[in-house]
């Protein structure tokens, strides 16, 4: 009799987390196929998923868990939809949660402090990004100053600065996000060379053409590595490489980038003609004031349709001064 009343109250507390489980099982599975749908740039379906797990996640009672975690993906999605009300509020709500529950220092903070600047950075609120970068920036440099989440904010503080035309403040961004990066991963890995753009990019916007040869240079072996070499992206670096040594006085291998990027170009001239042109009136500007006029009105000719009127408004990054515009919206997405 005595084994049976022990037995009654294990049977009990073994009911009670059936449900418990069942809930963690339901919220795995839809936070699994919703993290699938974002990847694969199914937003409707993600939402739907995560608003799921997020519902199966307030069964826990502990809030800052799943259910917070739900937040943050929301928060994702949103972003990608442009609902940023939508965003800013889970965001808002899953970093209330883990400031009573962990304090204001804590990396779940961090996440959604990053997560919510990273939404104001793809909107083009910048002055809103800043603030929330730098307090985000705060807690990763005292929770892990060189781990790759604290390059993240690195670099979405910069190009939120960069945005606002503090190219000053924003290269040591850069240069500690690329430091990170290129000990975590490596120098030719896809973040690094995300990195060596922004800092290559605003070396130029500051016209410090000198300081930007090196940065370019990396970059070029980055794309390569990571694209091949005929990719449109190592014909964007040949081209900006290429400027800047013409205004580093440098002719002769300014002639040679550009000469490489535009045999890049002439492949992809069916997939992006205004890139074409772009290139061909970058070119013929750098043989004219080298006193090749003759070659420079040959690759005028070249110049087909409205693309050669407006090069700027091609597909290519690349605008009439030469310096590469600032990434848009999405570009760390």
């Amino acid at each position: 009799m005595q084994r049976r009343l022990w037995a009654f109250p294990v049977l009990v507390l073994l009911a009670a987390s059936m449900p418990a489980a069942l809930a963690e099982d339901e919220w795995d599975d839809y936070n699994g196929r919703g993290m699938t749908a974002l990847k694969d740039g199914k937003y409707s379906e993600a939402e739907k998923l995560f608003l799921s797990a997020r519902k199966e996640g307030e069964k826990s009672g502990a809030r800052y868990g799943h259910y917070a975690t739900s937040l943050l993906n929301l928060g994702q999605v949103y972003d990608k939809m442009d609902k940023v009300a939508e965003a800013e509020k889970v965001y808002k709500e899953a970093l209330a949660i883990y400031e009573k529950s962990y304090g204001a220092s804590s990396p779940e903070d961090a996440k959604a402090l990053q997560g919510l600047a990273d939404t104001y950075r793809h909107h083009n609120k910048y002055n809103e990004a800043v603030p929330l970068y730098q307090r985000a920036l705060k807690i990763r440099d005292l929770t892990g100053a060189t781990h790759p989440d604290t390059a993240e904010t690195l670099n979405g503080l910069g190009e939120s600065l960069r945005k606002q035309g503090k190219n000053f403040e924003a290269v040591p961004m850069f240069k500690r996000s690329l430091d990170i990066r290129k000990e975590t991963f490596g120098s030719t890995h896809s973040k690094v060379a995300k990195s060596l753009d922004n800092l290559s990019a605003t070396y130029a916007a500051m016209g410090k053409y000198d300081m930007a040869l090196p940065v370019y240079k990396d970059l070029l072996s980055a794309r390569q590595a990571n694209n091949g070499v005929e990719d449109p992206k190592v014909a964007q670096v040949l081209e900006d490489l290429a400027y800047a040594c013409s205004k580093t006085d440098k002719p002769k291998k300014a002639d040679g980038y550009f000469k490489q990027a535009l045999a890049i170009r002439e492949k992809q001239a069916k997939a992006d003609p205004a890139a074409l042109n772009t290139c061909l009136k970058r070119y013929a500007e750098f043989l004219k004031a080298n006193d090749r006029k003759d070659e420079a009105t040959k690759m005028e000719a070249r110049i087909t349709g409205a693309g050669g009127a407006t090069a700027a408004g091609g597909k290519s990054t690349a605008v009439a001064g030469g310096a590469k515009a600032a990434p848009g919206k999405g570009t760390t997405k």
